[in-house]
């Protein structure tokens, strides 16, 4: 028994330190524990009993185990960081940083519980606030009798404008020039027609929906979700360069816009939209060839 006047109890405490720190270091499996221990915080879900930076709503302690089981490798950099005294300001560079580059958009550590954050492309055409951060898109929508002009707050969208929209981005798309293409996607994307929710949905709508988790195949999923939605939407810019630079092809689109009116006017009380040929004029000034998307 050691007693404070007993310093050779004391001695042979610490001894038994020694004595237990030669017994690890020769045993190959103990070594192996105490590495996996070390590199490996959270092999028992023991996240509370080792020092992390704190964060007010424990998004840290979410990003490792998510990161644990999706992607090892940033864990593992998360993990060596932290054991250097990293902040948690650090460590949401670091992460956030890593899974971006993997292809899946993450600016804040406090999103990645939720699931799979998704871009969200879509236009709300009855928000003032998309015709100040487009406003290139004003002569093509103002074909379509939408302006922003008359009460920016307040803008009505009837639900024939949608209609038009979708007949006018499937005549273009059925057209043999490629740049004719892009227009169509400008269209897709525009009036939400495109069958890709990211490019069909806004914040508020995507947020609806149950997000992807991290496994490997929603992963994968939703890279392929992205892939298409920034092809789209590079594609739809073009066509917009494209299509307000040709004072004849907007004339054109007019026109056809309000054909289309017409025609849904006439059809009022029947279920199946109206079908309608479109006319567009050829250009032949040069090889048809797309423009360059947009990056």
């Amino acid at each position: 028994m050691m007693t404070a006047g007993n310093p050779s109890g004391m001695n042979d405490l610490l001894q038994t330190y020694t004595l237990l720190g030669v017994g690890l270091r020769d045993d190959p499996l103990l070594c192996l524990a105490n590495a996996v221990t070390w590199l490996d915080p959270l092999w028992q879900e023991a996240d509370d009993e080792w020092d992390m930076p704190q964060d007010e709503d424990g998004s840290l302690a979410i990003a490792l185990r998510v990161t644990r089981t999706a992607f090892p490798d940033i864990y593992m950099q998360a993990v060596d960081h932290l054991r250097q005294g990293a902040s948690y300001a650090d460590l949401d560079h670091l992460i956030c940083g890593a899974i971006s580059e993997r292809g899946i958009p993450l600016d804040d550590l406090q999103w990645i519980g939720f699931g799979i954050p998704l871009p969200a492309y879509g236009v709300v055409l009855d928000d003032p606030d998309f015709y100040t951060a487009h406003p290139d898109t004003l002569p093509v929508l103002e074909c379509f009798g939408v302006s922003p002009e008359a009460n920016p707050y307040h803008i009505t969208v009837p639900e024939c404008i949608y209609t038009a929209g979708r007949l006018i981005a499937a005549s273009l798309e059925a057209q043999d020039d490629e740049r004719y293409k892009q227009v169509a996607w400008l269209m897709q994307w525009l009036f939400s027609c495109s069958g890709n929710s990211t490019i069909d949905y806004d914040y508020e709508t995507m947020c609806e929906f149950q997000p992807l988790s991290w496994d490997k195949d929603d992963f994968a999923f939703a890279i392929d979700i992205i892939e298409e939605a920034d092809g789209i939407l590079g594609n739809a810019l073009a066509g917009l360069a494209f299509l307000t630079s040709q004072p004849d092809l907007l004339r054109a689109l007019q026109r056809n816009v309000q054909r289309i009116y017409k025609a849904i006017e006439k059809s009022k009380g029947k279920s199946d939209e109206p079908r309608i040929r479109l006319a567009w004029p050829c250009f032949t000034d040069g090889p048809e060839r797309a423009a360059e998307p947009v990056a």
